[in-house]
């Protein structure tokens, strides 16, 4: 059981390529419970690639991962899942099943199967209820919209309950109130000791609602608070194009211009 402020996930001297194509190198970097990280930067930069690292789907090519405190690569699959839930970009269902059901298999990590199926169908219940969306409990999977699937997915992963959230650009099929519930609850999951990650396209987003960012850029990554990474020199850096911060009620939002 991790405490407030332990370290969830560490890279040390990460290199992840896309074949040839270096996308990180020399990566060291710390995410601890309690923080809420944004991962930013341009198409292609390697956001996605770095989650899939960190969820032990794909090697790095030089450095490790260690997934509180123990080598990413040594670690059996059955207790990685038990850590560490990961929501993709795409959600492929082959198959019709009532939502309530598919949000359930969460328990799956922690070897219950169906076994406990009052006490696990209350969970996907209140997962459902948490990302807005417990009037389709009964609907069948394959007739749900892509926002509201991936919205699925994300209650599939609160019933898992790891210890570590990685999320590829969980806003990307939302619409914008949806897309402020998600990042409030992703805050709140950080706010309750759980270490939360997630790529994220919208700066304004991630200004608002992430407690740290870890910005990727060609000239290597910046990682660090709110404060210290979104400011408009470094995103100028990272995305080529000219960023005016601006302050409203207290919030800064950057406004983009080539």
């Amino acid at each position: 059981m991790s405490g407030p402020g332990d370290v969830i996930l560490q890279a040390r001297q990460l290199q992840i390529k896309a074949g040839k194509r270096v996308l990180l190198s020399g990566l060291d970097w710390q995410v601890r419970a309690g923080e809420f990280w944004c991962v930013l930067g341009r198409n292609g930069i390697g956001k996605s690639t770095l989650l899939h690292a960190a969820a032990g789907l794909q090697r790095p090519q030089a450095g490790e991962l260690l997934l509180q405190g123990q080598p990413l690569a040594d670690m059996p699959v059955a207790t990685m899942a038990r850590h560490r839930g990961l929501l993709l970009q795409q959600q492929h269902d082959a198959f019709s099943l009532p939502v309530l059901d598919a949000v359930q298999a969460g328990r799956f990590a922690h070897g219950r199967g169906w076994g406990q199926p009052e006490e696990d169908g209350e969970l996907a219940r209140a997962a459902l209820e948490q990302v807005g969306l417990a009037s389709l409990a009964a609907q069948d999977l394959l007739q749900l919209s892509g926002g509201e699937r991936q919205r699925v997915a994300l209650a599939t992963l609160l019933v898992q309950d790891p210890a570590l959230y990685l999320l590829d650009e969980p806003t990307s099929h939302q619409d914008i109130a949806a897309q402020l519930q998600i990042m409030q609850l992703l805050r709140g999951l950080a706010g309750q000791g759980k270490a939360v990650v997630a790529s994220c396209h919208d700066i304004n987003l991630a200004s608002r609602f992430a407690t740290h960012v870890l910005l990727l850029g060609a000239d290597g990554a910046h990682a660090g608070t709110v404060s210290q990474v979104v400011v408009p020199s470094l995103l100028e850096a990272a995305f080529a194009c000219r960023f005016t911060q601006l302050s409203r009620d207290g919030c800064s939002v950057f406004l983009s211009s080539l």
